[in-house]
């Protein structure tokens, strides 16, 4: 139960960069810096999602 809390913190937290690079792209014309703020998103969401839920196998 404790991982899947932390996993939702995780999504939460990485849910604000994601659209601040979407806004960046968007509204800013900004491609670059909105890709490179939504890539940040992703791999803040998938590397400690690795290693939380295949740490226990």
């Amino acid at each position: 139960m404790k991982i899947y809390a932390l996993a939702l913190f995780i999504l939460a937290g990485s849910y604000y960069t994601f659209t601040y690079g979407k806004s960046l792209w968007v509204d800013d014309k900004n491609i670059l810096a909105g890709f490179g703020a939504a890539l940040v998103a992703v791999l803040a969401i998938i590397v400690p999602a690795i290693f939380l839920f295949f740490r226990n196998q």
